[in-house]
């Protein structure tokens, strides 16, 4: 099973290296998505592990991540607002909702899941 997940990992980091040395070699810009795309960003289903609010970066075990192709896994994230990390802790089931900013996967809308 761990041998699996290496495998879709590095599949999935090879098949992004060609495309984004694609996007380095453009001329134009990198478009970020405003905040008014961010609704139309699909929400995934993840249980959080770990929150470092020191550095604004979380932890999350999650399902496929449709937007960018990424596999269900367990993964670390940037929070767009650090300050949205405070009202969260291990364990809890979230919503959320990534974009690229700056380069980074970034978490740009998290909530509780219903339960």
């Amino acid at each position: 099973m761990q041998y699996l997940q290496i495998i879709v990992i590095l599949t999935t980091l090879l098949v992004g290296l060609p495309l984004s040395s694609m996007a380095a070699s453009s001329d134009s810009t990198e478009m970020q998505t405003t905040p008014a795309d961010h609704n139309a960003l699909p929400m995934v289903a993840g249980e959080i592990r770990k929150i470092d609010a020191g550095t604004g970066k979380i932890t999350i075990k999650h399902e496929e991540i449709p937007n960018f192709g990424i596999p269900a896994m367990t993964m670390l994230f940037k929070a767009g607002d650090p300050a949205m990390l405070q009202q969260f802790k291990a364990g809890d089931k979230v919503r959320f909702a990534i974009d690229k900013v700056d380069g980074a996967l970034t978490i740009v809308s998290l909530e509780l899941a219903e339960q």
